[in-house]
C-alpha cells in the first residue's frame, strides 16, 4: 500500500505542474533515460571494439610467428652447424697448410706463427704464409680447400703480387684457426 500512496502523491504533484514544467520534466526524464541506457551501451560497445582490435593484433603476431617458423628452423640449423664446426679442434696450422699445398702442387711455403689472441670464448691462432712464384689455379684450389675444410679455419688476408701477363704470382696469406675455450658443445639446446 505504501507504494500506491507514494505513486498517488507523485501523480498529484505532477497534476499541479503547468505545461512548461511538464515539458521540462519530460525532457529531463528523456536525458536521464539516455544516460541510463545509451551511455552504458556505448561503453560496452567501445570495450568490445577494443577487445576485437586487441584480438586482431594478437592474431597478426601469431601469423608472423607462423610465417617465421621456417626461417627460425634454418637459423637453428645454422647455429647447430657452427657448433659442430667448433666441436672439432683445428689442427696445427703449419702442418694443415703444408698438407693442403702438397695436395695441389704448391711448393715453397714460408710459414710464420703469429701470437694467439683471446676473443671472448674463443682463441684465435694465426699464421702468415708466403708463397713465392705460385700459379693462380693451384693457389685458388688450395684456398678453396682450406676455406671449405671441416675445421674452424678462415683465410683472413690474401695479397697477390705480379704483372698481368705473368703465369705465377707471389702470394701472401694470413690464415686463422678458432678454438672454443669452453670445450665442445653437445649440440643440444
Amino acid at each position: 500500500m505504501a507504494f500506491g500512496d507514494a505513486f498517488d502523491n507523485i501523480r498529484g504533484w505532477f497534476d499541479t505542474l503547468n505545461e512548461r514544467e511538464r515539458r521540462l520534466l519530460a525532457l529531463m526524464g528523456s536525458v536521464f533515460a539516455v544516460v541510463l541506457i545509451v551511455v552504458p551501451m556505448y561503453m560496452m560497445l567501445a570495450t568490445i571494439s577494443d577487445i576485437e582490435t586487441e584480438n586482431a593484433d594478437i592474431n597478426e603476431v601469431l601469423q608472423d610467428i607462423y610465417r617465421s617458423e621456417g626461417r627460425l628452423e634454418r637459423q637453428k640449423g645454422a647455429r647447430l652447424a657452427v657448433d659442430r664446426l667448433y666441436n672439432r679442434k683445428a689442427p696445427s696450422l703449419g702442418g694443415f697448410l703444408e698438407e693442403s699445398a702438397q695436395q695441389y702442387g704448391v711448393s715453397g711455403l714460408s710459414i710464420t706463427d703469429q701470437p694467439k689472441l683471446d676473443m671472448g670464448g674463443y682463441t684465435r691462432r694465426s699464421v702468415r704464409v708466403s708463397l713465392p712464384t705460385v700459379e693462380l689455379r693451384p693457389l685458388i684450389d688450395m684456398l678453396a680447400d682450406i676455406e671449405n675444410s671441416s675445421y674452424p679455419v678462415a683465410i683472413e688476408r690474401i695479397q697477390l703480387d705480379g704483372g698481368r701477363r705473368r703465369k705465377s704470382y707471389n702470394a701472401k696469406l694470413t690464415v686463422s684457426a678458432y678454438d672454443r675455450e669452453s670445450g665442445p658443445l653437445t649440440g643440444q639446446e
